[in-house]
């Protein structure tokens, strides 16, 4: 068990380590002996999960995206269910999944040399075309690529612009989204 506690407390230094230098210098600049010493481990220990910094990073991106895609699935089987609380229940899910990876994602969409944001619209677009299931012949890829781009322009707004809670991200991308910015009524 202290093994298996030492591992898991090895992996989350490394992980807040990259993140850290991440802050501080460019990727290409950043050695695994940085991450080392920040994260109070061996090289050998580093080696023992991960074969190069590339694969931490990855690791950590890995991560979120995971979260994001199992948040984009689908609520309703079929566009004729959707409704409002449809709707608003699709996008709190994604929301929520965000709001779970908050401090990493606030960080990498901040990071001056990474186009974060790219990745997340990339995530979200491959996670709603792997998701849309029976309604490939309903709903186009134009209209997917769009709300993608919406979505993570919004994400991105929320964590590195505003001091929103959850609730008032849900409610102000669903204005946004499902009443043409406008404060909205339910719908039926």
């Amino acid at each position: 068990m202290n093994q298996d506690l030492r591992y898991i407390k090895t992996e989350h230094n490394l992980r807040s380590a990259m993140l850290q230098l991440l802050k501080e210098k460019e990727f290409q600049k950043i050695a695994v002996t940085d991450i080392c010493k920040l994260a109070n481990c061996s090289r050998n220990a580093f080696y023992q999960h991960y074969e190069g910094k590339e694969n931490l990073y990855q690791a950590i991106i890995t991560d979120i995206v995971i979260a994001i895609e199992e948040s984009c699935r689908p609520v309703v089987e079929s566009l004729s269910e959707l409704n409002f609380e449809a709707e608003k229940l699709y996008l709190s899910n994604i929301l929520t999944a965000v709001e779970d990876n908050r401090s990493v994602l606030t960080q990498l969409l901040m990071l001056p040399q990474e186009d974060f944001s790219k990745q997340v619209k990339d995530m979200i677009i491959t996670a709603l075309t792997q998701n849309v299931g029976g309604w490939e012949k309903q709903v186009s890829l134009d209209y997917i690529h769009y709300f993608a781009g919406g979505i993570t322009s919004f994400i991105s707004y929320w964590l590195t612009q505003t001091s929103y809670d959850l609730d008032q991200a849900v409610e102000a991308l669903v204005a946004v989204t499902l009443g043409h910015g406008k404060v909205i009524e339910k719908r039926e």
